[in-house]
């Protein structure tokens, strides 16, 4: 059996001890753990270094004022997940969202994804966690899931070794990460990259993607075809392996 994904969230904050962080962690989901072994009590030099390779590629939503907020951080708090069987991927990130934003209104001032290698600013969290609440009282699920895809999966990262762009975080929804040739410019890329992760996201087809099949980014544009394949990127103890394997959009000889 391949290793199952697991959240891990790394919040920093001004807490004096992790009672409060507990706290609400238990009020969120029992399931969800606060990690004490390797949460602290003190400032972490790294994070800023960790956060500024961890922004949004497409976007960046850490603003000028959130960096100093950052540097004044006294506590690191790590929270891990119960590790995620697919068919409760998108019910356990839903929590993880909202968990964020619980600790991010009670004393933390800056959240990231350990396991996707991805941070937003914390407005952006508070706004995707309000995205994904109204799209949820509206039965708008193709929203929610959308808002779960940009809460926690990285896009466009460059892998120079296979000459790449490809993304990282799917795995936590319980899908397939997204590659295709570096040949096009990122931003070309990421319109595929999104095209498929949220065509398995939100879209939710009722079958399973297969080797060969042509996809396209609209009715009349470009064609690329459909490979599958196995995680070979990243260790099976990596957070950002993928057990799920990568879906490769090559272009259509």
């Amino acid at each position: 059996m391949k290793i199952q994904p697991r959240h891990v969230i790394c919040v920093l904050g001004q807490w004096d001890d992790f009672s409060s962080v507990q706290s609400i962690v238990d009020s969120v989901s029992p399931a969800f753990v606060l990690d004490l072994e390797y949460s602290q009590l003190e400032p972490d030099k790294r994070m800023k270094d960790a956060f500024q390779a961890s922004l949004d590629r497409s976007k960046p939503t850490i603003q000028g004022a959130e960096w100093r907020t950052i540097d004044s951080h006294s506590a690191v708090a790590y929270v891990l997940s119960p590790p995620i069987a697919k068919a409760e991927a998108e019910s356990i990130a839903a929590t993880a969202l909202l968990l964020v934003a619980e600790l991010l209104k009670k004393g933390g001032v800056a959240a990231k994804s350990e396991s996707a290698g991805l941070a937003h600013g914390r407005d952006h969290w508070l706004e995707l966690v309000r995205q994904y609440r109204k799209a949820t009282k509206a039965g708008d699920t193709h929203t929610a899931s959308a808002a779960l895809y940009r809460a926690w999966v990285q896009r466009a990262i460059h892998d120079e070794d296979t000459n790449s762009l490809y993304s990282v975080g799917m795995h936590l929804l319980g899908h397939r990460d997204v590659e295709l040739d570096d040949d096009l410019e990122a931003s070309d890329a990421l319109k595929w990259i999104d095209l498929m992760g949220l065509y398995l996201v939100a879209d939710m087809p009722q079958r399973a993607l297969r080797n060969g099949e042509g996809f396209r980014l609209s009715d009349s544009g470009p064609r690329r075809i459909i490979e599958l394949d196995d995680c070979g990127r990243y260790a099976e103890d990596d957070f950002f392996f993928n057990p799920y394997g990568y879906v490769r959009l090559v272009e259509d000889d």
